[in-house]
């Protein structure tokens, strides 16, 4: 998902929030959503934002194993860093806070303590999701952490180490004035999702893993007007500010949104397509996808790996990490 000099997250989506005091933002509701919709039923409540303040980052400390940092390639110790690139608008995984411009969430934790099995320093670096799998192809990036499904066609280009399983999921504005509940709903709607992303790809190709275009032709439906953003920040404030009727994103982000911004947007339907979530490697870089991959299969083990999960309140957890371990 990628970044900035920075609004950061918390203020993006505090203005998608309509917390109006803090923000400047409209108190008005969007056109549609007084009385449920406007269609004659029970009127619909607002909720109430989340006061539960965001988690922390999680400092653990971990042994080095000696065997798997000896696995990592030379040329990547000797600036003695590993550099991640990642996009920090993509809440709670990697993100920023108001104020201030370090990354922080859960594949900041997981790439720390990689980092730490393999004894290495890591340093995460604020990158353009659709541009991070070429940066580690031109070498200015060692390692993607990013929310990355791995998917076959990914992996013609980079190599990925499975650490995570996450679907995707619709959000509506609160009271679902469209009443949006399938995929077919989303036909001939404006739908948006981060540029880059796989949840584009099902808006825009019909030949693709959960495609909403193959779902709304099969259905003798308009296909979705797709409209792509810079940020996941961006796709937040359109849906808040009715330019979009709903977006698509990743399980994990769509459920801190809904807990962050509880009087502005709620999910529907069901998650789909589940699929393992990768840390994208340069195919040029030797035996580095096998020392990652120990190192998370360590952290798996030893329950690290589930501590930093349920520190940023995230499910999906894997028993087995994979090299290019995809399903579609």
């Amino acid at each position: 998902m990628s970044r900035r000099t920075r609004l950061s997250v918390l203020t993006a989506l505090c203005a998608a929030s309509l917390l109006a005091a803090g923000c400047g933002a409209t108190t008005d509701r969007p056109e549609g959503q007084d009385g449920g919709g406007g269609d004659g039923g029970a009127e619909c409540t607002p909720g109430e934002v989340s006061d539960v303040p965001d988690p922390k980052p999680l400092a653990v400390d971990v042994p080095a194993d000696d065997a798997l940092g000896a696995m990592v390639p030379a040329k990547i110790k000797t600036d003695g860093k590993i550099i991640v690139a990642a996009d920090a608008a993509y809440a709670p995984n990697e993100y920023t806070l108001e104020g201030s411009d370090e990354i922080i969430g859960m594949d900041v934790d997981m790439g720390k303590v990689v980092g730490k099995v393999l004894g290495v320093e890591v340093e995460f670096v604020n990158a353009s999701f659709d541009g991070i799998l070429a940066g580690l192809g031109a070498g200015r990036y060692e390692l993607g952490m990013s929310s990355f499904t791995d998917t076959k066609e990914r992996e013609q280009t980079v190599d990925f180490v499975t650490y995570l399983e996450a679907g995707t999921s619709t959000m509506v504005r609160k009271c679902n004035p469209k009443k949006i509940e399938t995929p077919e709903d989303l036909c001939g709607k404006a739908v948006g999702a981060e540029n880059g992303t796989t949840q584009l790809d099902q808006l825009t190709k019909p030949d693709v893993e959960g495609s909403v275009v193959k779902a709304c032709s099969d259905a003798g439906k308009e296909p979705p007007n797709a409209q792509g953003f810079p940020k996941q920040t961006d796709v937040n404030a359109a849906l808040q500010a009715n330019r979009i009727d709903a977006y698509l994103a990743d399980t994990p982000v769509v459920n801190y949104a809904v807990k962050k911004t509880g009087d502005a947007f709620e999910k529907t339907g069901e998650d789909t397509d589940a699929a393992p979530y990768g840390i994208a490697i340069a195919k040029s870089s030797g035996t580095m996808k096998e020392a990652v991959q120990g190192a998370v299969q360590k952290l798996i083990s030893d329950g690290t790996y589930q501590e930093i999960l349920d520190n940023w309140g995230i499910t999906g957890g894997i028993e087995e990490s994979k090299i290019n371990g995809a399903i579609y």
